[in-house]
């Protein structure tokens, strides 16, 4: 099983471009595992874990959500250690070309702190 753990938070579009990066992958969908991360809240009922979840079920990749009340980053990078996870999903922030290197203060944390692959999402659009 191949394991991805991705972060959900408060931009659908963000989120729903990490869903679309996860599911394109080269790898059979019965052979994804993702882990959903919800910062903050005590449910994993919130609209867009209930989005991501939904879509992840009609592709056939398994879905299971932690909710955790620590910072984003190191809830990503902590989740995808215990879990032995084999990459990390994080958003993109749309930039011009020579931008493009710059990243969100927490994808780069998570960059920064992991020994994991990290995979950064796309633009919108992308998908």
């Amino acid at each position: 099983m191949y394991t991805v753990v991705m972060g959900v938070g408060t931009d659908h579009e963000r989120t729903l471009r990490k869903a679309h990066a996860i599911a394109d992958l080269p790898a059979p969908p019965e052979s994804l595992a993702v882990v959903v991360v919800q910062a903050g809240g005590s449910s994993a009922d919130t609209p867009d874990t209930a989005r991501v979840v939904s879509f992840f079920d009609e592709h056939d990749i398994d879905s299971t959500v932690e909710t955790v009340s620590t910072d984003p980053p190191t809830a990503l990078v902590e989740i995808a250690t215990d879990r032995e996870a084999d990459l990390i999903c994080v958003g993109g922030r749309q930039r011009s070309p020579a931008g493009k290197a710059q990243l969100r203060s927490g994808a780069q944390s998570v960059m920064v702190n992991t020994d994991r692959p990290v995979l950064v999402a796309g633009e919108p659009g992308d998908y």
